[in-house]
């Protein structure tokens, strides 16, 4: 008897194109497939069989995800009754239309098209302040059917804003499902946050705490790379064994034939890039050698190959070596570019986005003003820089060498940053430990160790992870250089003399450091005693020197008002900083913040200072310019003012010539306009001239591919048409969304209601004239909504909300944007509930409209276009209508009535006798509804046609421009390889000087171009199919939202005397 029951309630299969609740969700059908064999009579009493059904989301925020599922297994999954116009009406069915307002609102706001590449959506779903400029990035990702784009516009210019808006907008398009960033790991809180606050979009830190936790969770063989949608990982844990295990198990997937996914990921997110590109190349015979590929380098390269959209973000890509710069292009369009080949000029104008703050001439950025802080060094200083200088001239000699080597370079440095740092690094040199040198430190050869070491000195590598660490990686290198001894010729007693020297001035100032005290005490407390609400930031290369600055002004009574980030600070302690340092003067203490270069990118310092002083240069000018970009950047209310100190005169004291070519250095840098790419190499030959005597290595020639790198990063101001006119119109568009604050509230007070919260509390504020409110405490399931309403400085404690966008940027109040958690929720719920078999609204509501001409019908639908695989293309609501009494009624008009029956203020409730008298006519015959079905459908069938239209053109562009893009990487490929070829010939003895590892590279490189060449046609082959794949078997869904019945003031007196 059981079994029979049983079988009796097994649901019968769905039909394709049918519409589903499955799991609490609504699905459309896009296949469903028998089972090969027959289930168990055992199970069910008789033979049946199983139905794989699969499906496509149709809730806006699942992101076009798919499913699939055997139909008789699940449980509590149905066929959803076609929610098209009801068959009749009660007179006691009509809906409140202030209710019914904030469904439609809920289904308005979801529908996302990806038919159209002009109609950009996520800048009305973002929480960020927006401009012009920064719609350019979305506007070449939205042209091309692959995004791949380097976003290098000038440091402050808002980047991850631009790279925020391109991920959102292709995970509405469901271009994409899944995304991950790789980027320093100071700065993945800050994109954890900056998602979730700017754009709503939750993204989970993959470290070893994650990996724990999920281990918990899911089991010891939980892997977070797959677990979670959208990841951020640090490009430093990127390359360790324990995270490319976990990466192979993902990218294992993509290699299987059976498997669906092409992709690992489909969007990756790259920022600081330049830290992933090969380190400038080491020195080979007096000239350049080869950019080898770092760890790092490989480890990103292996990730970017099973992404299918690619974002690298930097203001600095370009290092001034080719090689390097093509291996970074590489990673992000591997379609246009190869390592080691010639650059296409055109092909990286595509792909590169580059403004410089002096093109954006409409937004008034400041331009910075560089000042120098004055001092006059002591003749002791003098004295032991001298000596300094001395004893290592008369090493080099001992050793038969004509000039000084890096080494010397390494000590020169570290005494021209401050005498405490000069006095950690000769103690170390002195440590009995260390006497005897190794020259095997490096296990291998020593030449080798130089080049690697000249790199990190040099700062060519851009690496910032070790930055403020204490034991730096100089420190190594120069211990490891005993082989070849720097100070050889100098006695132990001279080198005790100096370092004693050095430690005299522990927790005391020299004259730089005087100079400094004395510009912050006239800045932050100018009296001696009240402390002024002014902010300033001071940089410096190393830790040593940050605890010597830091210990004399606690001496000086900074210590309550002094903040320190450097290399060891921990991401949560960094971010707290941040917040106390960017927090009103009036309730922060913090005036005065030391950072070494760790704090150099990534945290924003300009709400309220302006002021940044460079105790000491860095050699490497792109990490010079980071730091200024901290306060020089969107959002600085005041002119940036950069300070770097230079002796009063630089007279005849090596030590005072020094400092003041490095002040000389740096203000050249802060002020230059040009691509740092294109300086980075004189300078580098500028300062081992200086301080070697001869240069260790020769800038490159300025070539053709050098040309094209110059052009492509001198930046352009020049704005699209099309993103003028949408920033002119964004108020038009909004209004046409319907997306007033009235309405937000609205959709999020009436989701509170339905699930049985308390609406939000109107608390206004003395700060705006919009409406501002509470948020009370809500049940559990709403938690994720409002997290991220209270901050670092005060948590627990909810800041106020507001839905007007101006009221938003006020600081202390969040902007409750269509993007935010709490809207997102909102619309969800009520969109979920909308389409529910078991719907708490009628979906039908009749109003009076003063000035109305005609009584009519008005009809919102959905239609939405599904691709092959699931893939939504299109997704459209569209108003449809027809008089009471006469025929269709213009669509203007339509759109009018509809907001105004659903806008409190605009209507007036139909009275009983003639919702009656609606009801009657509604449910007599039929005669109504069908002329409305007959309507709505004429009017999607239209949509539909011009939707197909713009597929189709989409379509053949889309083929057209991978057709381009492989004929200009074929001819450039063939033209490279020619070229590399004769270089072989002409250049060998250059070749031969070369390292091992260079010459392996070189090699690796030529044969990783002449496998491209072989293999681009079937390549070509696969792209175009995927492209055409993405627009074949298109099949429309149209849903009815809601039925609005308006009626003009006449009809409703004429119908209420019938009574």
């Amino acid at each position: 008897m059981s079994q029979t029951v049983t079988a009796s309630r097994a649901p019968a299969p769905p039909e394709a194109g049918q519409v589903v609740q499955v799991r609490g969700a609504i699905w459309a059908v896009t296949e469903v497939e028998a089972q090969g064999l027959p289930r168990s009579s055992a199970d069910d009493g008789r033979p049946l069989l199983e139905h794989v059904v699969t499906l496509q989301s149709l809730d806006e925020d699942r992101m076009g995800e798919e499913l699939r599922v055997v139909w008789e297994l699940e449980v509590g999954n149905s066929v959803v009754p076609d929610r098209g116009l009801p068959e009749t009406i009660s007179a006691d069915d009509f809906d409140d239309p202030d209710t019914l307002g904030a469904f439609v609102d809920a289904v308005r706001w979801g529908a996302v098209t990806s038919a159209d590449p002009k109609a950009f959506q996520s800048p009305f779903r973002s929480g960020a302040t927006l401009e012009p400029y920064q719609l350019e990035p979305l506007r070449r990702a939205l042209a091309a059917p692959r995004t791949n784009l380097l976003l290098a516009d000038d440091v402050g210019l808002g980047k991850t804003i631009e790279a925020g808006l391109v991920i959102e907008e292709l995970l509405l398009r469901h271009r994409a499902r899944s995304v991950i960033v790789v980027c320093p790991p100071s700065l993945a809180l800050k994109w954890r946050d900056e998602m979730r606050e700017k754009f709503g979009l939750d993204f989970v830190i993959v470290d070893s705490a994650r990996m724990a936790a999920d281990r918990r969770t899911y089991g010891l063989a939980a892997n977070p790379l797959r677990l979670h949608p959208r990841i951020i990982v640090s490009m430093a844990w990127l390359p360790g064994v324990r995270a490319q295990r976990l990466l192979r198990e993902v990218l294992a997937e993509t290699d299987r034939s059976a498997s669906a996914r092409r992709y690992a990921f489909d969007v990756l997110v790259v920022d600081e890039a330049h830290h992933v590109a090969p380190a400038a190349p080491s020195a080979a015979g007096g000239g350049r050698g080869y950019a080898v590929d770092s760890q790092r380098t490989r480890a990103l390269r292996r990730l970017a190959d099973k992404c299918e959209h690619r974002l690298f973000l930097s203001a600095t890509p370009h290092n001034g070596y080719t090689e390097s710069f093509s291996a970074l292009l590489e990673m992000i369009d591997p379609r246009r570019f190869a390592r080691g080949a010639s650059i296409d000029s055109t092909a990286l104008e595509e792909v590169t986005v580059r403004r410089l703050k002096s093109q954006i001439t409409d937004k008034d950025f400041r331009r910075r003003r560089v000042e120098v802080l004055p001092y006059e060094p002591s003749s002791d200083e003098e004295r032991a820089y001298a000596e300094l200088d001395s004893l290592l001239r008369s090493s080099g000699r001992a050793q038969g060498r004509r000039n000084l080597d890096i080494a010397a370079l390494l000590l020169k440095k570290r005494f021209l940053s401050s005498p405490w740092a000069f006095a950690q690094t000769l103690e170390g040199y002195l440590a009995p430990a260390l006497l005897a040198g190794d020259p095997d430190w490096f296990g291998g050869d020593v030449n080798d160790a130089y080049d690697d070491y000249y790199t990190e000195v040099m700062g060519s590598g851009q690496s910032d992870e070790e930055e403020g660490l204490i034991a730096q990686p100089e420190l190594d290198a120069l211990l490891a250089t005993r082989g070849s001894d720097p100070l050889s010729a100098a006695t132990r007693e001279q080198l005790e003399d100096l370092a004693q020297w050095a430690r005299g001035y522990q927790s005391r100032p020299d004259s730089r450091l005087e100079a400094l005290v004395s510009m912050l005490d006239a800045v932050c407390r100018p009296d001696g005693r009240t402390w002024t609400n002014e902010r300033v930031v001071v940089f410096t290369e190393y830790a040593d020197t940050l605890d010597w600055i830091v210990s004399v002004l606690r001496q000086q009574g900074y210590g309550e008002r002094l903040a320190v980030i450097r290399g060891s600070t921990s991401a949560d302690e960094r971010e707290d900083i941040r917040a106390r340092f960017n927090a009103d003067p009036t309730e922060e203490d913090v005036r005065v913040l030391v950072a070494t270069d760790a704090a150099g990118e990534g945290i924003d310092l300009q709400t309220y200072c302006h002021r940044l002083v460079n105790f000491d240069v860095p050699f490497n000018p792109s990490r010079l310019e980071q730091r200024v970009g901290r306060i020089d950047r969107y959002g600085q209310r005041e002119t940036p003012t950069i300070f770097y100190l230079a002796p009063v005169a630089s007279g005849e004291g090596l030590y005072a010539g020094h400092q003041d070519f490095l002040g000389r250095l740096a203000e050249k840098i802060a002020t230059e306009t040009r691509d740092l790419g294109t300086v980075n190499p004189l300078i580098d030959e500028q300062i081992t001239k200086r301080f070697l005597g001869r240069s260790l290595r020769k800038a490159p020639a300025r070539g053709r591919d050098e040309q094209a790198i110059d052009s492509a990063l001198a930046g352009s101001g020049r704005l699209n048409q099309q993103l003028t006119a949408l920033a002119h119109g964004y108020e038009q568009t909004k209004a046409a969304m319907h997306l007033t604050p009235q309405a937000g509230r609205r959709v999020v007070d009436e989701a509170l209601t339905m699930t049985h919260q308390p609406p939000l509390e109107e608390v206004g504020s003395e700060l705006t004239d919009a409406s501002v409110f509470a948020v009370p405490d809500l049940a559990r399931s709403w938690q994720d909504a409002v997290a991220g309403l209270d901050t670092r400085l005060q948590p627990g404690r909810l800041r106020p909300v507001t839905f007007d966008e101006e009221a938003g940027r006020v600081p202390g109040i969040v902007h409750v944007h269509l993007g935010h958690p709490l809207m997102r929720k909102s619309t969800r719920i009520l969109r979920a509930n909308l389409f529910s078999p078991h719907s708490e609204v009628s979906r039908v509501t009749a109003v009076v409209l003063p000035g109305l001409e005609h009584s009519c019908a008005a009809s919102m639908s959905r239609l939405v276009l599904v691709g092959r695989g699931g893939l939504r293309l299109h997704e459209q609501v569209f108003v449809t209508g027809v008089r009471l009494r006469g025929h269709r009624i213009a669509e203007e008009t339509l759109h009018e009535v509809l907001d105004r029956s659903l806008d409190p203020g605009s209507y007036r409730l139909a009275g009983t006798e003639v919702r009656r008298h609606l009801a009657a006519l509604w449910n007599d015959g039929g005669h109504l509804r069908t002329r409305l079905v007959e309507e709505t459908a004429r009017r999607a069938q239209s949509l539909q046609a011009g939707v197909h239209q713009s597929l189709e053109e989409r379509c053949q562009a889309d083929l057209d421009r991978v057709r381009g893009i492989f004929a200009a990487f074929r001819a450039n490929l063939t033209d490279s390889l020619t070229h590399l070829r004769v270089q072989e010939r002409e250049q060998q003895a250059m070749l031969d000087l070369w390292s091992g590892e260079q010459r392996q590279q070189r090699a690796r490189d030529i044969r990783a171009m002449e496998d491209r060449l072989e293999d681009l046609a079937g390549e070509e082959t696969r792209e175009e199919a995927a492209v055409r794949s993405r627009y074949e078997d298109v099949r429309p869904y149209v849903s009815s939202v809601a039925l609005v019945l308006a009626v003009t003031e006449e009809d409703a007196e004429t119908w209420g005397r019938q009574s």
